[in-house]
């Protein structure tokens, strides 16, 4: 029996395609989605339409689970997995369909590391409405494991039935993977900030920041010594054509108001290039552009901002500043953390901090690069480049190029923006 979990629009294909091979499977969903019946329809390549029962369980059930597909978005992997732990068995085996890397850190949580294996989906699908599934496109799927190991006996199986869904096994996914995250991290952003089709990237006007992008993509490519390297620019630009009239997943999530994989996808791959030491500032100016514009925690932030006071309400909320030499933090020395007033994210700590005698609190630095989203700020007669809360789009201060440090740089913030941590 395969499990599906997740009844979103690739969990569902899995369903028809898997029911209509024969295979015997089950939709996991949530106890709080509620579906009218097992009547669930679907549409195929050539817009035939037909209903399939399929069958579906609900995760508070406690049944045992032995291979389950996971098919939730990345930001609900935890809380999806955590809902069927008391399924899981020491010989349950999970297939992660998630975009972006890193989810093996989740996953261990819940099964043995040999247990846990990816796929890589490229058949196109979106749901009408919750049961109503439209086949956008046929793909492959590729799934194989990290630890470089033969296939299990149920993927012999699954591979051997007539499903169209086209399995592969790799003995080492990472490769696989990897080509697949810096696709996206070029193109899903992208499409998102510009609210457009995939296709419409090679427009004029998008052009220059997409090609800046797939050149500093390539390069890091072949500093990772990836086979795929020289060819990643005609790969971007061949998905982006065969995948023209489509609007990516990210763009999806930011039109729907949802929480994006943009950590999983980009968050991973700067996390990477750090740790590299490789300059990429077009890709950080991507990231940067996106939480400008969609700071997952705006909402949170905006209802704390109610209880402010009126000069952290003006400062945070409406770009203010507070007056120079006033804020608690400015000629502050302990040892610990400066957090985010309004949604807590750590932004900078005492290592980074020093005297500038501007009268502000000031820093050389982010306690975390990605925690800082920036922005040219034409106010006052003056240019300025603004910084802001990355999570959450609360204004902090200004960052200059004047810094005494090796960094050059002096991040000038208002007290009224931060909330202190002591060190343990």
């Amino acid at each position: 029996m395969i499990s599906i979990l997740g009844a979103g629009a690739i969990g569902q294909l899995l369903a028809h395609k898997l029911t209509d091979a024969s295979v015997e499977c089950q939709l996991i969903v949530s106890d709080t989605d509620k579906y009218s019946s097992q009547n669930w329809q679907f549409c195929d390549l050539d817009k035939n339409i037909r209903v399939n029962q399929l069958s579906s369980s609900s995760a508070s059930e406690t049944s045992l689970l032995e291979i389950v597909f996971v098919c939730v978005k990345t930001p609900q992997l935890r809380e999806a997995l955590d809902s069927i732990k008391h399924r899981l068995s020491d010989h349950s085996q999970l297939v992660l369909f998630q975009n972006g890397m890193g989810h093996e850190d989740i996953a261990k949580h819940f099964v043995s590391e040999q247990n846990i294996f990816f796929a890589s989906n490229t058949h196109g699908a979106y749901r009408e409405s919750s049961q109503n599934l439209v086949y956008a496109g046929a793909g492959q799927i590729i799934v194989g494991a990290l630890n470089q190991q033969s296939p299990p006996k149920w993927f012999n199986q699954l591979s051997e039935v007539n499903s169209g869904l086209e399995f592969e096994w790799v003995n080492d996914i990472r490769p696989i993977l990897w080509r697949k995250l810096l696709i996206n991290a070029v193109i899903n952003p992208l499409t998102a900030i510009h609210r457009c089709k995939n296709g419409e990237l090679i427009n004029e006007q998008y052009q220059p920041q997409l090609l800046a992008l797939i050149d500093e993509t390539r390069r890091f490519a072949k500093e990772m010594k990836f086979g795929f390297a020289e060819d990643i620019k005609a790969i971007i630009l061949d998905v982006i054509k065969q995948t023209a009239n489509n609007y990516s997943s990210m763009y999806q999530d930011v039109v729907a108001e949802r929480t994006t994989e943009i950590d999983a996808i980009n968050g991973y791959l700067l996390d990477q290039m750090e740790n590299k030491q490789f300059h990429a500032p077009h890709h950080w100016a991507l990231w940067s552009q996106f939480h400008v514009l969609y700071p997952p925690l705006k909402h949170q932030a905006e209802e704390k901002s109610k209880e402010f006071d009126q000069l952290t309400y003006h400062v945070t909320q409406e770009h203010g500043t507070e007056r120079p030499f006033t804020g608690q933090y400015n000629m502050h020395h302990e040892q610990g953390s400066y957090k985010c007033v309004c949604c807590g994210s750590v932004l900078f700590d005492d290592k980074g901090k020093f005297e500038s005698g501007c009268g502000w609190p000031s820093f050389d630095r982010a306690q975390n690069n990605k925690a800082i989203a920036y922005r040219v700020d034409n106010s006052h007669n003056m240019q300025r480049v603004e910084i802001l809360c990355a999570q959450c789009g609360s204004h902090l201060g200004h960052v200059f190029e004047d810094g005494p440090t090796e960094t050059g740089q002096r991040y000038c913030v208002n007290s009224v923006s931060l909330d202190f941590e002591p060190a343990n």
